[in-house]
């Protein structure tokens, strides 16, 4: 510890004193008239009241150049009556210059006004503290932690003098300074990090309202980034952050801020753009930026951007509010195809109010039994006899049922779809089992498989156990899958529908025709029936193209061995133009829509359908 430290609020007498003793290295010119050389009685009460011997002048001038740091005597204008040599190595000026220039002359002007508060206190409220920037040799400065005490001499008119002792603290805020820094920067692309970039907005916002110009907060999230990251590895997709954190700054201007929210998400604040017209120059060079290759190693990575954008005050007051409608409207901007933007709407807040409603609902209605499971017939298109059904869920919560276009892609996105789906498979399962040995008994079960539920790692088990469970034949349940579930990793998609191949189960291809264009998947999986999609099959009685398209994918479908299914039909002329084609099977609200269970056994029980005599 510093023999200059502060006990309490007292400073250590004894370094004081010997400040006191060596007052007599400089030219008695600088010291006020008759002042003596040490009179330790003289000091101020706290300094007085750890009062010790005054040492000898020899060892006096030994203690203080051992103290280091800054030890001075000062008059109140600042002039130095004496320095240490120590003193004037840490601040790497000479005596002569010393002796023609003043404390306050030697501290950032910044720090002038504390320092003088500080000389002001120390008469009347005892020794002060403070924390100041000193020039050192003219160009660099250093942090000291300055303690000053007042000396009054005895003599009259002799003036107020002062002892300082400061302590280099320089590394310490430095270290303070990288430590603030890493505060609000983020680690790997080195830009700004969500605090940083809130901080911004707050104060964009007091700016506006102080007469400064509006602004918009633009969130960019890179398209694809997920896929190079999962498969290429971290490095390379850390890298892959930096290079397109780079890229934005590049196109932006020095008036804006940028930073990394986090994943792959980055955000801007832009002043001055607060309508769509003073934006749209940035938001293209943007997206022509992040369109361009990235060199990644020897890795050549192709992303987009989509973007979305809210504008202060239009859309929000406060920071979180302006981040969160941005982010709402980089969702939009995503559901329209990606590599765009989005601006958000008041009508884009309402509907992700009743999503969230929405959302808030579906955890209580799985515990509250709120979904069941519908089942649409599959038929023969000549005899409309059944050969099985599509299990299809439905939600009927108190306020009315809610359509599955809605609460369906709401599951996939919040996790529950995998809870749900793994429901709906075993309850199908457990259905088909009772069904047995009734007016229904020999039909099969077919299922919808979303791609979170195909790709968890527990899918073929949870597969196993609802056929182990319900006792069905494992040949009796048709797993329906869309072209973009097996096409997200082929691989590991064979090798799944593979293991599952060996319990009888059987696979459809679901939507064919909607999804991927290429059709070599068809030969490397173990399917057995492709579902043509109801786009194609609505409007066969009116557009050539359509039928074209249908009967190119039965032709293929027969030469490949696989069964055909049509979905949607309505009508009797789309059914004749099935069966005309070679249909294996039809679905749809011509032979009946989905039921439940009992209306559908009911069904049954009347005579109006009946179970296919070859299933």
């Amino acid at each position: 510890m510093s023999a200059f430290a502060l006990t309490g609020k007292h400073m250590s007498s004894s370094a004081l004193d010997v400040m006191h003793a060596q007052t007599t290295t400089m030219s008695s010119d600088r010291l006020p008239a008759g002042v003596p050389l040490v009179e330790p009685s003289t000091l101020t009460p706290a300094i007085a009241e750890t009062q010790v011997s005054v040492p000898a002048p020899a060892l006096s001038r030994a203690l203080v150049e051992l103290t280091g740091g800054l030890s001075a005597h000062v008059a109140a204008d600042g002039r130095f009556l004496f320095i240490a040599e120590t003193s004037l190595r840490l601040l790497e000026y000479s005596r002569e210059y010393i002796d023609h220039a003043t404390l306050f002359e030697l501290t950032g002007i910044e720090d002038v006004p504390l320092l003088q508060d500080a000389f002001s206190a120390a008469q009347t409220l005892g020794p002060q503290q403070c924390t100041v920037r000193l020039l050192r040799g003219l160009t660099d400065r250093v942090w000291m932690r300055l303690r000053i005490a007042q000396y009054t001499p005895r003599i009259a008119g002799a003036g107020a003098t002062f002892l300082v002792h400061g302590e280099d603290i320089t590394a310490f805020k430095e270290n303070e300074a990288r430590l603030s820094d890493l505060a609000v920067r983020d680690a790997v692309t080195g830009l700004g990090n969500r605090q940083y970039i809130q901080q911004c907005i707050v104060d964009a916002i007091q700016h506006a309202r102080e007469g400064g110009p509006n602004f918009a907060v633009a969130l960019l999230d890179l398209d694809g980034f997920k896929k190079v990251n999962d498969s290429l590895g971290h490095d390379v997709g850390d890298q892959l952050l930096r290079d397109a954190g780079q890229r934005l700054i590049a196109q932006i201007r020095d008036t804006d801020m940028a930073a990394r929210m986090g994943g792959d998400e980055f955000v801007l604040v832009l002043p001055g753009c607060d309508n769509e017209q003073a934006l749209g120059g940035i938001m293209k060079r943007l997206l022509s930026a992040v369109q361009q290759p990235f060199q990644v190693g020897d890795q050549l990575l192709h992303l987009t951007t989509s973007i979305g954008v809210s504008f202060y005050p239009q859309h929000g007051d406060s920071a979180g509010l302006l981040i969160k409608h941005a982010d709402a409207a980089m969702y939009c901007a995503k559901d329209r195809g990606r590599n765009g933007l989005f601006v958000y709407t008041d009508d884009l807040g309402d509907l992700h109010r009743k999503a969230f409603s929405l959302e808030s609902a579906m955890f209580e209605a799985i515990h509250n039994g709120e979904f069941s499971l519908h089942y649409q017939p599959i038929c023969d298109p000549i005899t409309l006899n059944v050969k099985g059904v599509e299990a299809l869920m439905r939600w009927h919560p108190a306020l009315g049922p809610v359509s599955p276009a809605e609460f369906i892609p709401l599951a996939e996105a919040n996790g529950l779809i995998n809870l749900l789906g793994g429901w709906a498979l075993r309850a199908a399962c457990m259905q088909l089992a009772r069904w047995d040995r009734t007016r229904l008994d020999g039909i099969y079960m077919s299922v919808n498989v979303s791609a979170q539920q195909f790709h968890h790692p527990s899918f073929p088990s949870l597969v196993w156990q609802a056929i182990a469970d319900s006792g069905v034949e494992g040949h009796r349940l048709v797993l329906e899958i869309t072209e973009s579930v097996l096409m997200r990793d082929p691989e590991q998609a064979n090798l799944v529908l593979r293991e599952l191949q060996t319990l009888g189960v059987r696979f459809a291809v679901d939507d064919f025709g909607a999804g991927y264009s290429s059709l070599g998947y068809l030969k490397r999986f173990p399917l057995s029936s492709l579902k043509i999609d109801r786009s194609f099959v609505k409007d066969m009685p009116t557009s050539p193209n359509d039928r074209t398209i249908v009967t190119a994918v039965l032709g293929l479908a027969r030469e490949l061995g696989l069964s055909a299914i049509a979905e949607g039909v309505e009508t009797e002329e789309q059914r004749q133009m099935l069966i005309d084609r070679g249909c294996h099977s039809i679905q749809g609200w011509l032979v009946s829509k989905a039921l439940p269970a009992g209306e559908l056994e009911a069904a049954f029980a009347s005579g109006r359908l009946h179970v296919d005599a070859g299933h």
